[in-house]
């Protein structure tokens, strides 16, 4: 897991070639893409974006994700976000099995950490990374990019 300021992400690019056009668009586009009301934005071969406004939940309802094939970025634009944690080797409570084709599986385990992402901040989860995001009240504006590894 990384959490950094999206400005500050321009060492991050040397990573691999997806996650530099990733964040090159995220910091092209973070101001203005939600004014667009576009929903799902192809970057190019193995990165998207999904630009959405998630419902948000409880810290006690939500569950932790998983994936194997993406990367996440998670960006919140409107609000605060908090988004719990685990590393995947310590999860034991399967909600919902790992489906191959939508890169999920859902688990019930308790994360070993919260933490605040503040709009202009990000936070990247890799396929190591368990993550419960969209944790609070109302709604929220926020960008999750994928970037396939």
């Amino acid at each position: 897991m990384i959490v950094t300021k999206i400005n500050d992400t321009i060492n991050l690019e040397a990573m691999c070639p997806r996650l530099k056009t990733a964040l090159q668009w995220l910091r092209n586009n973070y101001a203005s893409i939600h004014e667009t009301g576009v929903s799902r934005v192809d970057i190019e071969d193995g990165v998207w974006a999904n630009v959405e406004t998630p419902a948000m939940k409880a810290i006690d309802k939500q569950v932790l994700e998983v994936h194997r094939k993406y990367i996440d970025i998670h960006v919140p634009v409107d609000k605060d976000e908090v988004m719990g944690w685990l590393p995947t080797h310590m999860l034991n409570n399967v909600v919902t099995p790992y489906s191959a084709e939508r890169d999920i599986a859902f688990y019930n385990d308790t994360p070993l950490t919260h933490f605040t992402l503040h709009p202009g901040e990000l936070c990247i989860m890799t396929p190591l990374d368990a993550h419960a995001p969209i944790i609070g009240t109302g709604t929220i504006k926020k960008i999750c990019i994928k970037v396939a590894v």
